[in-house]
């Protein structure tokens, strides 16, 4: 990469990249890399589909894990989906993701409920979910005209133990199916997460490089919007098979065993002083 064309803000996906999974166990060499930028004063934000962790609990395990991470530059589907919930007026959610974290939607002023009449049946990763669960769910999106949000379309995690999992998407498919009721997306590879870590950055697309364990759910909509794109194989994936998936167009411009493989962005630029 010339330094004419180094991006200077920097967006990561994090379980995959800063670390394995949702163990968070770091991968070798991100902390200091991560180190790096912070020391730099790189812009940066962490995008995450997570949905198994409120943000404050995410920032904290990867501040155990040995990655300075401020809360204010960590975006995830679980945030920005009671973000958007809130703003369109739905309290009342019908929640089949995580169960502990129901006190967490009720602090966060939402109505987490188990059966019944509904704003928003609510879809996060819970690989406790069963079809009686789901079976639930359909009287709300068949008769009472919920919502169905999805928190992002993922079909599959690496859990706590390197186990793959069902994950929102695969249960929101289901629900679609059966309910013919067109899921909400919040997470990637919806672009409004992308949108929203740009504005936490201040940047434009172009700026931006994407760093991602997932060419497929990641960054596509990351190079469609204008950024580059960086695949590493320290996550889902250990090799670039997955590429065949998609079209050459949309391949990412750098692939990579690990973050630490590449090459550290340049220091930020001196900010001028606007005040007079």
């Amino acid at each position: 990469m010339t330094a004419s064309r180094r991006p200077a803000n920097l967006l990561l996906d994090v379980e995959g990249v800063l670390v394995r999974d949702k163990s968070c166990a770091p991968v070798p060499g991100a902390p200091a890399w991560f180190a790096g930028i912070v020391a730099r004063g790189t812009p940066h934000c962490l995008v995450s589909n997570n949905t198994t962790h409120p943000p404050a609990a995410l920032a904290a395990a990867l501040r155990e894990a040995g990655f300075a991470v401020d809360e204010a530059r960590l975006v995830t589907a679980l945030g920005l989906g009671a973000r958007l919930l809130a703003s369109w007026g739905k309290r009342r959610l019908l929640w089949l993701g995580a169960p502990d974290l129901r006190d967490w939607w009720r602090d966060a002023g939402f109505e987490p409920v188990r059966e019944g009449p509904c704003d928003a049946v609510v879809v996060g990763a819970n690989p406790a979910l069963t079809i009686a669960d789901l079976e639930g769910a359909l009287p709300a999106l068949v008769d009472g005209g919920a919502e169905l949000v999805a928190l992002h379309r993922g079909l599959h995690y690496l859990d706590a133990a390197g186990r793959r999992r069902f994950g929102p998407g695969f249960y929101a498919a289901a629900l679609e199916e059966a309910a013919a009721h067109p899921a909400v997306i919040v997470g990637k590879p919806q672009d409004r997460i992308y949108r929203r870590a740009l504005e936490i950055i201040g940047g434009a697309p172009g700026d931006a490089l994407f760093i991602s364990d997932d060419p497929v759910a990641d960054l596509v909509t990351a190079k469609r919007l204008g950024m580059r794109t960086a695949f590493v194989l320290s996550g889902k994936h250990a090799d670039c098979g997955v590429l065949g998936r998609l079209d050459q167009e949309d391949w990412p411009d750098l692939v990579v065993d690990a973050l630490a493989d590449l090459e550290s962005p340049p220091p930020a630029a001196p900010q001028e002083d606007a005040r007079p």
